[in-house]
């Protein structure tokens, strides 16, 4: 699925979007062949497939391969850190590196130097499993996340990456990228984006698939789980857009200004340029980001207006379909 990625998602990742301007899997089939249809509303013209779908469609995904429900993400890579400070957030914490075990409860920290170690340390729970923890380089920036966490020692940086379940970075992403005033709709919108972002793309570095800049999708601490970004995430639970049989790495950005660009490349999706009738309105000329896809001020204003999720996405991404993945468990906040 290469090729689904534009040169633009090469140099900035999905966004260019609302946090753009702050700077900072194993495979599987299902053995079924092609896929079981499952046409929500509108027409479906066998033979043109999805080009012509006036609406969007949901599609069980069975019939190619796929990015596995847990992802790697390389986190505080801007800071090139040599220090790196880890603290429970709810309850212990197993710390290993080699043959040395620490464990860490209640306001215990643990500190990783650049050059008092080498080889990896590894942060879970007492089973290994995921868990909540805190980890910051100390005096720059703190953040919490649930996962499990992996540092390496490089020649002259630590490289911290957190492993974590798809549906937990996409209602990160969701958090990082929309205000929760947005309306409900929007939000929807931006985690199937942000979800087919993660499920298209490859390791786009180098010890880790994607990082938590808008070089991939911008990404801060899990929400609360009766935050808006939570519930969008769970309520769109496994769906993804698709183009010509394969997931989608969609694009997005903050605001197009009135009009998205469209990006015409061999083989790739060609993001069709598409009026903004909420951006003319409110917004004319004013852009804030690549203009490509998704255009999360006009989303939020088709909502407000009425419009589902389907049709915004249907708007700004013309010729794709949505198409749920392979049943996933369903999201569960730790502090459920």
């Amino acid at each position: 699925m290469r090729h689904l990625l534009s040169r633009a998602a090469s140099k900035t990742g999905p966004t260019g979007g609302a946090a753009a301007d702050q700077g900072v899997r194993p495979t599987d089939r299902c053995g079924m062949g092609w896929f079981s249809r499952i046409v929500v509303r509108g027409r479906f013209t066998i033979g043109r497939r999805f080009s012509t779908c006036p609406t969007f469609c949901f599609f069980l995904l069975c019939g190619f391969s796929l990015s596995a429900e847990v992802i790697e993400i390389g986190v505080f890579g801007l800071f090139r850190p040599v220090e790196l400070r880890v603290t429970p957030a709810t309850g212990p914490l197993l710390v290993t590196s080699g043959d040395a075990r620490v464990e860490l409860e209640g306001r215990q920290s643990f500190t990783i130097r650049l050059g008092r170690f080498s080889g990896t340390v590894r942060v879970g729970a007492r089973d290994g499993s995921a868990t909540d923890f805190r980890l910051s380089v100390p005096g720059k920036i703190e953040r919490q996340f649930h996962g499990t966490l992996v540092v390496r020692a490089l020649p002259h940086k630590l490289q911290a990456v957190v492993t974590m379940d798809r549906e937990v970075a996409v209602a990160s992403v969701v958090a990082a990228e929309m205000p929760p005033t947005a309306p409900f709709e929007a939000l929807k919108a931006q985690a199937v984006v942000a979800r087919s972002y993660y499920a298209a793309g490859h390791d786009r570095h180098s010890g880790f698939a994607f990082c938590d800049t808008t070089h991939c999708q911008f990404l801060r601490a899990w929400p609360d789980a009766a935050s808006p970004a939570f519930r969008a995430t769970r309520d769109t639970r496994g769906l993804v857009l698709e183009y010509l049989g394969q997931p989608l790495a969609a694009l997005y950005s903050a605001s197009c200004g009135g009009q998205t660009r469209s990006l015409n490349e061999t083989g790739a999706y060609p993001y069709y340029s598409v009026a903004c009738d909420f951006c003319r309105r409110h917004a004319p000329g004013v852009v804030r980001g690549h203009q490509l896809g998704l255009c999360q001020a006009g989303a939020a204003g088709m909502a407000t207006a009425g419009a589902s999720f389907q049709a915004i996405l249907d708007h700004y991404l013309p010729g794709t379909a949505i198409f749920l993945l392979p049943p996933a468990p369903a999201l569960r906040h730790s502090n459920d």
